[in-house]
């Protein structure tokens, strides 16, 4: 680190008092050892209902979600069940267009960007279930929308859904249980899954006055994985800050994962998005490699130094237009830990 771990705490006060987020947690650690975790500011601004923050609370990790999906395609690469040029309709049959599994994970598809309105023009009801089938249906109709050269990237939701529906079919079971198989269980997460079974412990997220008319908080934020039940390969997971940060320690320690860190397209490597001139530029200087969740949520790897930095924050509360951007925020704390 550059600055002492007491610089930390500082800066998410001053978030704290710019009203960035009600609350967070922080987590920082380096080749295993835990420098830095602790908890901030309350679970809403309400004082007469909200509570501080606890460091065993589970956040809504939204889009980080996406980082567990990759990690279990990788797993099906390590059995042999998939490769990463492998056609996705060689196991998703009703996907017509010619991706592999590889621009799945490196976002290289061009679908939309706006799978929500994309869902309700085809008659979608948002976060209301029963139409699993539907939505499935409409999620593997989509085609590109975005022309891409060859290499280029566009981020799509899309994307993580088809790579679950790939998981799904080659693992032979929901990506719930192949997640407890091959990822929470063998590293002790117990503090991460879908569909959270009490709400008490969870952080809200927005007052959706669109579709939900109410505070959620304890079921998913992400309207499409809320239509889904709560279960999807590109948003819905809920965890600590800890266990994050252990999950994020992992992709240092398997060799085979770590060329999930190098370019598979303009942006991204495998799930992971490059820090460059576009994304976190102070931070690419130290080969960092991270990813944001709508939510409030991040988590950075600097793979030259092997430190993890995961923030989990409920930024969307009480809508996601209130507060001012995290992403300097981020990126100050980032050079503080790379250093």
């Amino acid at each position: 680190m550059t600055d002492e771990p007491r610089s930390l705490p500082d800066r998410i006060k001053s978030a704290l008092a710019q009203r960035m987020f009600p609350g967070a947690v922080v987590y920082v650690a380096q080749r295993g050892e835990t420098l830095f975790h602790e908890a901030f500011g309350a679970t809403t601004y309400d004082a007469a209902t909200s509570r501080p923050i606890r460091l065993d609370d589970l956040f809504d990790l939204a889009s980080l979600t996406k980082l567990y999906t990759t990690a279990l395609v990788l797993r099906l690469v390590e059995q042999g069940v998939l490769r990463l040029d492998d056609p996705v309709r060689r196991h998703v049959p009703e996907v017509g267009s010619d991706w592999t599994i590889e621009d799945l994970l490196a976002h290289r598809t061009g679908t939309t960007a706006d799978l929500l309105a994309h869902a309700v023009r085809h008659g979608i009801r948002p976060c209301e279930q029963g139409q699993d089938a539907a939505l499935w249906s409409v999620i593997f109709g989509c085609k590109g929308v975005v022309e891409l050269a060859d290499g280029q990237s566009h981020y799509s939701d899309v994307d993580f859904l088809l790579a679950q529906a790939v998981c799904e079919r080659a693992a032979g079971c929901s990506i719930t249980d192949f997640a407890k198989s091959e990822i929470l269980a063998p590293l002790a997460l117990g503090n991460t899954c879908f569909c959270p079974p009490d709400p008490s412990r969870c952080v809200p997220t927005e007052v959706d006055d669109r579709w939900r008319h109410r505070l959620v908080v304890g079921e998913v934020h992400d309207e499409i994985a809320a239509t889904l039940g709560g279960v999807a390969g590109h948003a819905g997971l809920f965890a600590t800050a800890a266990d994050v940060g252990r999950f994020c320690e992992v992709w240092l320690d398997r060799r085979r994962w770590m060329n999930a860190f190098e370019p598979h397209s303009d942006h991204f490597g495998l799930g992971w998005r490059l820090c460059d001139a576009s994304f976190f530029p102070g931070l690419a200087r130290y080969g960092a490699v991270g990813h944001l969740g709508f939510t409030g949520t991040s988590a950075f790897l600097f793979p030259q130094s092997r430190a993890v930095f995961v923030l989990l924050s409920n930024r969307v509360h009480p809508n996601r237009d209130a507060a001012p951007s995290r992403l300097p925020l981020l990126e100050q704390m980032g050079k503080v830990i790379a250093g």
